[in-house]
């Protein structure tokens, strides 16, 4: 009995020793790592159009001040709504500064939340289904008038590059207000080694001379700089 006794007591210490250890472990990590977030410039959007280069390369354009920002994921997605939504019946999600993540010196990614204005609930077949194709296969839920109201959402993430803006670069319309735009580094730091996810602090563009096409009726801005403000 006595040694049966002793054994449940060792094991109850080393049980209790182990769960110290543990907790000591997680109060006191041998280290620790954060994500930093560093602005590595801002810069404002003029226009905002369908570019071409040499017949060959072409996307969905963000005109800056200092760069340009040429969509190469993703811009088939945006323009095919653009297209096929009028302008009335969708509103972009996306708070300001548009943050664009830079993945390198030139690449970055970026994503914008665009929501059908019309209820689940008042559309019909072909309408659901025409959203559907293009990506809205989410649902945002509002209160109105104390009942609960679903309208559908999509979120369209994109990768681009960044581009030198040339003096003879062709815009035909500009916007009436610019919209601000943030070039974003994410770096992953640990206190015992530090690790920089992104190892760069400069960017880098190339030089690049297209023309900015809008797409009939118009591409965007006619609503996009009032969608981003509300």
């Amino acid at each position: 009995m006595y040694k049966l006794f002793s054994a449940s007591i060792l094991t109850i210490c080393l049980g209790l020793t182990g769960c110290a250890t543990n907790m000591l472990s997680t109060a006191l990590p041998n280290e620790t790592t954060e994500i930093k977030t560093t602005t590595l410039k801002t810069d404002q959007i003029i226009a905002l159009g369908q570019a071409v280069k040499n017949d060959q390369e072409q996307g969905f354009v963000f005109v800056g001040q200092d760069y340009n920002y040429l969509m190469t994921e993703g811009s088939s997605n945006l323009l095919n709504i653009i297209k096929s939504i009028p302008a009335e019946q969708r509103t972009i999600k996306t708070p300001s500064p548009l943050v664009l993540e830079m993945d390198d010196s030139t690449h970055f990614h970026g994503e914008i939340t665009i929501r059908y204005n019309i209820p689940t609930s008042q559309m019909d077949e072909k309408q659901k289904e025409l959203l559907k194709t293009l990506g809205f296969k989410n649902q945002f839920m509002a209160m109105e008038n104390q009942q609960q109201v679903f309208y559908p959402f999509t979120i369209i993430r994109f990768k681009g590059k960044i581009y030198q803006k040339a003096e003879n670069q062709k815009i035909q319309q500009r916007l009436s207000v610019p919209y601000s735009v943030a070039l974003q580094q994410k770096d992953e730091i640990t206190k015992k080694h530090p690790f920089k996810r992104v190892t760069r602090m400069v960017l880098y563009p190339l030089a690049m001379t297209f023309d900015v096409i809008t797409v009939a009726p118009s591409l965007i801005w006619s609503d996009l700089h009032g969608d981003f403000n509300k």
